[in-house]
């Protein structure tokens, strides 16, 4: 029987694709150091998948369930599965990741959860997982365990933070607890739902760092990783990627590192001794700074495509964000990516605090620019939305964001269905969705193309003339298919959802 389960439940939508689950992965290997049985869970949060797994742990009964969480929609389903636990057993429920870390004392108010790890939670979820086992004195070490929330008497308690693992070869992601072939995407993975374009039909992905140097606002990374960077070996980085090839069959291989360059001998020597094709995310002000010859040797060694957030196309706005990259960045990396032949994928945002909308006419045109120059720009753009812990939160907060005072109400849908924050223009909502719409081209495989074409039609021109007012081409087929649905169509129903 397991000692722990760890999980991690994804929105319950059928479009949505599974990136590799990393943070559970890891600490699957820090448990398993300390001789625990552990058992791993990464699904759909549908009520099928929830009602399974609660029977699954329930009947082993084990120290603990520890649920891996990120502000957004997988946070109802953690929620409907740890209230299923709690109801059911006195099992301790656990919940790390992003959100409980950000929000460690409003996570703990909700009565099915009993503990938080905050942050890194390899070696602090071994100890919690040692007391609980009753191998230290479980009460005390409860109040010893750096980065570890948790309840007394009623009262919450949140003790001091651990400081950060500085060798991170110490783990590992547990990849023999999942199907590894789950994370072996063929021709399209997580990315390709904005715009990626990867070759080859095996390609996996690596995280081989922690952590960024940088203050961008809207990043997690501050809170969390206060700036610093932290990195696996070279030779633990190359040894994985050839164990990738070996075992796995990998073709390609997509770096998830937040800031991959942030030690740029390293990430060049890692590169001269790989072998096959990848990806990565780098800031538009290294290329630009580093120039000709860096990307010369990216080319050289096998890169395939590129990511950049460019973000705004608006100076002030960039500023705002805390960015610290100029437009002229930006162009200037489109120029050298095209110039030796590699893919650029470039995201933005909109709906930053602060941002008018004369800023979003700026960034729209940027993004039109640049696509005529023959670059990718991803889907959307992607619409702000302030999170807890990021500096932009706090200034979001000034211009009158009121925060969520229950955990659940943090569970809100991305998208036009996200909740619009007052300070932004209410045209911002469906931009994503109808430039998203307009550049759709996979028409021809869905049960209703001429439906789709003509949607398709009136979203260019929206896109083109920036017509955003009274989304009613937006409601009125979501208004049909609700109607469907409502008369048990559920097939046809399916047909016009895909």
């Amino acid at each position: 029987m397991p000692d722990v389960f760890l999980i991690k439940l994804e929105p319950d939508y059928e479009s949505h694709t599974f990136a590799p689950p990393f943070g559970i992965l890891y600490l699957a290997s820090a448990l398993e150091k300390e001789s625990f049985q552990v058992k791993l869970y990464h699904e759909r949060g549908t009520p099928e998948n929830i009602q399974a797994l609660s029977s699954d742990v329930l009947k082993s009964h084990p120290l603990c369930v520890g649920i891996s969480t990120f502000t957004g929609p997988s946070i109802l389903p953690s929620l409907i599965f740890s209230k299923k636990i709690k109801e059911n057993s006195k099992i301790p429920v656990v919940w790390g990741g992003l959100h409980a870390t950000m929000l460690p004392e409003q996570t703990l108010r909700n009565e099915n959860i009993d503990l938080v790890v905050m942050g890194e939670g390899e070696e602090t979820l071994a100890e919690l997982a040692n007391a609980l086992a009753g191998r230290r004195s479980g009460a005390e070490t409860l109040q010893t365990i750096q980065g570890l929330g948790y309840k007394e008497k009623g009262q919450i308690r949140i003790n001091p933070p651990r400081p950060f693992i500085s060798q991170l070869d110490r783990y590992f992601p547990a990849w023999h607890q999942l199907n590894f072939g789950r994370y072996i995407y063929k021709g399209e993975f997580f990315y390709s739902l904005i715009g990626s374009r990867v070759p080859g039909d095996r390609i996996a992905s690596i995280i081989t760092s922690r952590g960024c140097p940088w203050r961008c606002g809207y990043c997690y990374n501050q809170f969390v990783n206060k700036k610093s960077f932290r990195a696996h070996s070279i030779q633990r980085v190359v040894q994985d990627i050839e164990n990738l090839e070996s075992n796995y069959r990998a073709t390609a291989v997509v770096f998830e590192d937040d800031c991959f360059f942030a030690d740029k001998k390293r990430a060049l020597d890692i590169l001269r001794q790989i072998h096959i094709p990848w990806s990565s995310s780098i800031r538009a002000n290294y290329l630009a700074q580093w120039g000709e010859e860096f990307i010369r040797e990216l080319a050289a060694d096998n890169c395939f495509e590129l990511r950049i957030g460019a973000e705004s196309g608006s100076q002030r706005v960039l500023d705002i964000m805390k960015k610290d990259i100029q437009i002229k960045d930006v162009y200037r990396s489109a120029e050298l990516c095209l110039k030796h032949n590699l893919n650029l994928l470039l995201g933005f945002m909109v709906g930053v605090p602060g941002e008018s909308w004369k800023d979003m006419l700026q960034t729209f045109e940027m993004m039109d620019n640049l696509e005529k120059m023959g670059v990718t720009v991803a889907s959307g753009p992607a619409l702000f939305y302030p999170y807890p812990g990021t500096p932009l939160y706090d200034l979001a907060v000034e211009k009158g964001f009121v925060p969520p005072e229950r955990i659940e109400d943090w569970a809100a849908q991305w998208g036009p269905k996200q909740p619009l924050v007052p300070y932004v223009d209410k045209r911002t909502r469906f931009v994503g969705y109808y430039r998203t719409l307009a550049l759709r081209r996979d028409l021809r495989r869905l049960k209703f193309p001429l439906f789709a074409k003509m949607l398709k039609f009136l979203a260019k021109k929206r896109w083109e003339k920036r017509a955003f007012h009274f989304p009613i081409d937006y409601h009125l087929p979501r208004f049909f298919l609700k109607s469907v649905q409502a008369l048990g169509l559920k097939r046809l129903a399916r047909a016009i959802y895909d």
